[in-house]
């Protein structure tokens, strides 16, 4: 299986008429920060620069800046310096400081994942990122299945094909249709399931938006998307892309300080089970391609929308048995 191939999403241009690009976010641990970084300039060169105890970032890569984290934002921003210059006292003058700060990174790794971030890879050259996700397997790095408490994933970010209300709304119908189907096939680790990071969407908000009648301008999609309790803990998360199309407004209805602005979906289901020779890294790509198709093919957009309405109204039990194996029938016909 080590010969699985990306596979090509219906649009590869972005709006631009550019090339498409996806960023890559991998959670893991057991490998050290220092080796993984001059891994990373080992096979895509450019320079290493440790910003501090948490945070690397490897520049001038022959694919762009990579960057290289502790998953932990009260250590990276250092905000437990706050909390000592609460009580009296001033780490800017202690002597091992340095020795807190790797002790902290220490005891935080054993739950909270590293993270690479690379840069926006074009659509034609993801196929080299499969040269990193090998080495890290050598280098014996703990993925999602490692251990029961490692809810590590892998994040997608694929640059949007289309700015339109119309287009976002059919990726997320396409997405929530397929949600079942792709947690079975992709057998979402049980760590990540009972954390919030990736809550499906409430039903209330599924009805809502499949509804033909549903089509709203982006004001409208935005607040709806709030108003029915959605956050960043979505498996396909449209809060970097709100904050690009209408930063105002979606500035104001949002409280996480995570959420970055990005012309991209973020698409953050999938386990990142580096420990596990039977994943790859193209599967994953390829889950996310079906969810594009289904997008791009408005007749069977509908067509489904319209069965997932009728099948939840006239089915009392079993449902998700029943609708995951009607979306295989799909899948196997796009495939």
């Amino acid at each position: 299986m080590d010969d699985i191939e990306f596979k090509s999403p219906p649009v590869r241009n972005n709006p631009e008429g550019e090339e498409r690009k996806v960023g890559y976010e991998f959670e893991f641990t057991g490998v050290s920060m220092e080796t993984v970084a001059h891994m990373l300039q080992e096979l895509y060169g450019g320079d290493v620069h440790q910003i501090s105890t948490y945070e690397y970032s490897i520049t001038d890569t022959s694919l762009g800046t990579f960057k290289l984290e502790l998953d932990a934002q009260l250590l990276r921003e250092k905000k437990y310096e706050e909390f000592f210059q609460k009580i009296g006292i001033d780490l800017s003058s202690y002597k091992r400081k340095e020795s807190l700060e790797d002790s902290l990174k220490d005891m935080a790794s054993s739950v909270v994942p590293f993270e690479i971030i690379t840069p926006p890879i074009p659509l034609s050259k993801m196929g080299r990122l499969t040269k990193m996700v090998d080495k890290l397997r050598k280098h014996e790095a703990k993925g999602t299945g490692s251990s029961f408490v490692y809810a590590f994933g892998l994040h997608l970010n694929p640059e949007v094909p289309d700015y339109s209300v119309s287009s976002i709304l059919n990726h997320l119908k396409a997405y929530i249709l397929l949600d079942n189907w792709i947690r079975k096939d992709s057998k979402i680790n049980l760590s990540r399931r009972l954390t919030p990071f990736i809550n499906e969407y409430e039903e209330n908000y599924i009805q809502h938006i499949l509804n033909p009648d549903y089509k709203p301008d982006l004001e409208q999609f935005i607040r709806d998307y709030f108003e029915f309790g959605n956050s960043r803990n979505r498996p396909l998360d449209l809060l970097p892309l709100f904050m690009y199309l209408n930063k105002n407004l979606t500035s104001s209805l949002i409280k996480d300080t995570l959420t970055s602005s990005r012309p991209t979906y973020h698409y953050r289901l999938p386990n990142c089970s580096l420990e596990d020779e039977n994943w790859f890294l193209a599967q994953e790509w390829n889950r996310w391609v079906l969810v594009e198709k289904l997008a791009s093919d408005k007749k069977s957009l509908n067509q489904y929308a319209r069965a997932y309405l009728k099948m939840k109204r006239d089915t009392l039990i079993r449902f998700e048995n029943k609708w995951i194996k009607l979306m295989d029938r799909w899948v196997k016909d796009v495939q």
